[in-house]
């Protein structure tokens, strides 16, 4: 959009007012630019003042300089300051050489006040020049160090990137300082902290940084790596810190850098778009399951249906039930299984495991040409799509959960089993729901279906979460959670999913076995001293700057993380842990890693202790990859904003 053009246009009456949402993404960044616009323009229409004019449209288009103010850091305030002072005495003139020109000067002075009320407004926002944000900031990082509350806080002020202290050292500068604190003295949490912090402010769409600004966090890295190396002695003992130095150096060298491509902006947060030739060799070698060769597996004979998006493209899980002689239901959930095919130690399983889940991206983006995509897979598309996806008529190495459940929805009895699966349809949620709704013709498919509905009405009054955890999540794209929907086919779906990452979470729990548990919280303690905080910055500078703060933090919600304990306080669960996508996220590879090792064998307490240990790892591994691969969606969906 040319503000210069949709302003003029305004003005005149033949354009439409600007939304602030479209200002804003078109001002920031350019904030001085954008005055020199809206200046300009004030100016022109006070030279063709008429007594007939009104100046209510002036008014409007100066208090979008406001969102300026309140978002945008490196502003020339006293340019700004004289341009606005210029303005006030130019009206004053008009006033004084139109006593004779016009017959009703006093419309002419109501109209010049109007428009001298909105330039004082933008004179003491101007003149504003504290640190009250910057200290707001810092009590964030510092005290809560909670990166949710950021990342939130950053989405609804995104001017708060770019906050100073009183001496003009950036807030990125200053975390570039704690990080390498951090590194020094050997605090892997701090570290780990850190790294995630720079992390999310190299994703926000206002962060900027002058090339002199680069410079002074380069040579503060750089000197930091002379302490750590000044002699061959200590070079050799900190090695270790001194790569992990370099590669953040990369990152700071970069910043000033248009990325070109997925893969530039890929590297800044480590992520992996595409994979080595030879796991793409491991899956166009691999060999579609055969029956009798695959004794240690049950070969599935219900009627089985797969319901997904219309544009799912992994499909990993699929749905059987029928009923019971003894008017049970055996409700049958299967899962596409990657154990099967790869050992749990091998290169193709750990490159997923890195990756951590699927990652889904606002836009496509072409690896070759006319070869485009919107997803980073966790696994190569011949296996996640092909080979090991539950495509209808095709036979897979999957893991059924079967579970035995009464009339009034009570489980009875239930078993994990390794089998062989064939999708006998697959349906979209829309084709499911008309089925529900209106049968079809196929009595198995119908009965099936039909079936799977009366079983998620009765799981539903047995589960019951948090209404704030569900509305929340009925409300996102969180690919690392269970969707919350409860109608339909969705339902269907999250009962199921629900019911299975529960009752596996059970049998680890109540056999004391190690298990990568999906855990939730909400910390009140965050809580209370965030309203401390709003209290005290009310009290002392008023309202007006963070009114909408508190509404702010009561939008914010924890995300679910993984853990070796803990409950679940969303979907209130004692125990819960993912398991039902392994072809789109590594912690369910995990829990069929430790199901292996668990349910289909007796395990020896030296099995247990080297599962054990194994999760530990990766409970750190996964968890550490979240910040970096939301980040970076971040900056590829900010790449294409600026296109």
């Amino acid at each position: 959009m040319n503000i210069e053009k949709a302003l003029r246009n305004y003005l005149k009456g033949t354009g439409p007012k600007i939304k602030e949402r479209e200002f804003f993404s078109c001002a920031m960044g350019n904030g001085n630019a954008t005055f020199n616009v809206l200046f300009s323009l004030t100016s022109e229409e006070l030279d063709s003042i008429t007594e007939s004019k009104a100046l209510d449209r002036v008014v409007e288009m100066l208090k979008l300089g406001e969102i300026i103010f309140h978002n945008e850091e490196g502003l020339n305030r006293k340019l700004i300051a004289r341009k606005i002072v210029k303005l006030q005495q130019k009206t004053d003139r008009i006033l004084l050489e139109g006593k004779n020109k016009f017959v009703n000067i006093n419309k002419i002075r109501s109209e010049f006040n109007k428009v001298n009320r909105a330039l004082d407004r933008l004179l003491e926002l101007n003149e504003e020049k504290d640190t009250k944000q910057y200290d707001f900031m810092v009590f964030l990082v510092e005290e809560t160090k909670n990166i949710a509350y950021l990342e939130y806080t950053l989405k609804k002020m995104p001017a708060l990137v770019n906050v100073r202290d009183k001496d003009e050292v950036s807030l990125f500068q200053n975390i570039i300082s704690s990080y390498l604190d951090s590194v020094d003295e050997e605090q892997d949490d701090d570290k780990m902290y850190y790294e995630n912090l720079i992390f999310l402010l190299l994703s926000q769409k206002s962060f900027h940084m002058s090339e002199g600004e680069k410079r002074q966090c380069l040579e503060m890295v750089y000197k930091f790596i002379n302490h750590l190396s000044y002699d061959k002695k200590h070079y050799k003992k900190n090695k270790d810190k001194i790569d992990q130095i370099n590669q953040f150096v990369d990152k700071v060298k970069g910043l000033s850098c248009e990325p070109k491509n997925i893969e530039e902006i890929a590297s800044k947060y480590n992520i992996h778009v595409y994979f080595q030739p030879s796991l793409l060799e491991d899956v166009s070698l691999m060999k579609a399951p055969k029956e009798g060769e695959l004794q240690d597996r049950e070969v599935v004979e219900d009627y089985v249906v797969s319901i997904d998006g219309e544009d799912a493209v992994e499909i990993d899980d699929a749905l059987s039930c029928r009923k019971l002689s003894n008017g049970n239901y055996l409700l049958g959930v299967h899962i596409a299984s990657v154990l099967g095919y790869f050992p749990y130690e091998s290169e193709m399983v750990q490159e997923a495991i890195y990756r951590n889940q699927s990652i889904y991206l606002p836009r496509i983006y072409q690896k070759t040409e006319n070869d485009f995509h919107r997803t980073v897979p966790l696994f190569p598309y011949g296996f996640s799509a092909d080979k090991g996806s539950l495509k209808e008529d095709y036979s897979r190495l999957a893991r059924s959960y079967y579970f035995e459940i009464s009339p009034d929805g009570e489980v009875v009895h239930d078993a994990f089993l390794k089998t062989i699966v064939k999708n006998n349809k697959r349906l979209t949620y829309e084709e499911a729901n008309r089925i529900i709704q209106e049968g079809c013709e196929n009595q198995e498919l119908n009965e099936t279906v039909q079936l799977l509905d009366e079983v998620a009405s009765k799981l539903s009054t047995h589960y019951q979460g948090s209404e704030l955890y569900e509305k929340v999540k009925e409300n996102t794209k969180d690919y690392s959670e269970l969707i919350v929907t409860k109608v339909g086919s969705e339902n269907i779906v999250y009962q199921a999913m629900l019911l299975t990452g529960n009752r596996v979470a059970e049998f680890f729990a109540e056999n004391n076995y190690p298990c990568i548990y999906r855990v939730h919280e909400v910390n009140e303690e965050n809580n209370r001293k965030l309203q401390a905080m709003i209290d005290t910055l009310n009290k002392t500078y008023g309202g007006e700057q963070f009114k909408h703060l508190y509404q702010l933090i009561e939008g914010i919600y924890p995300r679910g993380w993984y853990a070796m304990e803990g409950r679940h306080s969303g979907l209130n669960l004692d125990h819960y842990c993912h398991c039902t996508s392994l072809l789109r996220r590594a912690a369910d590879i995990v829990v069929e890693h430790a199901l292996e090792v668990c349910y289909d064998q007796d395990p020896t307490e030296e099995d247990l202790q080297k599962l054990r240990e194994e999760i530990a790892d990766k409970v750190v591994e996964i968890n550490a990859r979240q910040s970096p691969i939301d980040y970076f969606i971040q900056d590829y969906q900010k790449k294409y904003r600026r296109r």
